[in-house]
């Protein structure tokens, strides 16, 4: 049963779930082809990836995940919400569905969670495509301030004052570089929060991006398993949340990247930028795959 708040004309897709001991988690698989593997951040869910699976399931077949605690999944009471939890739940999804030549798109928060999978199961993915995002310990690093760090501006004071920032001002400060946000969007990432003591609970995830230095000591020590995997890099210059320091630390790292900047576009390309994105997406895998196939 899907909830009255959620727009079916923006999220037109059949959703599934995934039973797990914490409870149901929701998922969308939409179209046939390759595979497209999408794990949003926070506060978003599935619905940030809408335009781009509605631009690429002709073609591929998509897959996003809500975490437990976000969008159309159970928020339950007793559920940890820490990044190791998260990245559990979607390895037993990957599981689930027996998913091969992943190319994996993650963002934001869904990176740890996302490339934690890779890190440990790196024959399952083709290729890596990052929207502003980091898998490393926060602890030291010089681009998040000494107070802060991760949880900078309205984030940091909503999750510090519990909810004396309203959930709508929130989304709002967060989308802010999405210039042409429509409200009635801005909703649908409001609502998909729950209820106050909910959201509290499932945003304990961004309390814990800071705290979690040795889980991401222990993903960065496995870094070579992926260090060779296709990656294409799609960057928001005016992040807020995400420093550019972040994106040449990948650059370093990955043997074989492309990055695309978006001069003009923030933390969020999927709402500012889906019909680019699923260009480059497109051309990405197709060009991988040709570097594949035997030479004739």
């Amino acid at each position: 049963m899907k909830p009255d708040w959620l727009d079916t004309k923006e999220y037109p897709f059949e959703s599934k779930y995934l039973q797990l001991d914490c409870g149901r988690m929701h998922y969308i698989d939409e179209g046939e082809g390759p595979v497209i593997v999408m794990v949003h951040g926070t506060p978003a869910w599935s619905f940030i990836y809408r335009n781009l699976i509605k631009l690429l399931r002709p073609k591929y077949r998509c897959v996003a995940m809500d975490m437990i605690g976000f969008g159309l999944s159970d928020k339950p009471e007793d559920f940890s919400y820490k990044p190791r939890a998260h990245a559990d739940n979607f390895a037993r999804l990957m599981e689930h569905l027996q998913l091969k030549d992943i190319t994996l798109v993650v963002h934001d928060f869904g990176a740890p969670v996302g490339l934690a999978y890779a890190l440990n199961n790196p024959q399952n993915i083709r290729n890596i495509v990052m929207l502003n995002t980091w898998t490393w310990s926060l602890s030291k690093h010089n681009t998040f301030s000494k107070a802060s760090k991760y949880l900078v501006g309205p984030l940091g004071k909503f999750l510090h004052s519990k909810l004396n920032l309203s959930t709508g001002a929130l989304v709002n400060e967060l989308f802010g570089d999405a210039q042409n946000l429509p409200k009635s969007i801005q909703e649908q990432y409001v609502n998909a929060l729950g209820t106050p003591e909910q959201q509290v609970r499932s945003l304990a995830c961004a309390r814990e991006l800071v705290g979690v230095s040795k889980w991401y000591e222990e993903l960065w020590q496995k870094r070579k398993n992926i260090r060779d995997i296709p990656t294409l890099i799609l960057w928001g210059e005016r992040d807020k949340l995400v420093k550019i320091e972040a994106l040449q630390k990948w650059k370093r790292f990955f043997h074989e990247c492309y990055v695309i900047h978006f001069e003009d576009s923030g933390h969020f390309l999927q709402e500012e930028n889906a019909d680019e994105l699923a260009g480059y997406v497109s051309n990405f895998i197709k060009e991988e795959q040709k570097k594949r196939e035997p030479a004739l």
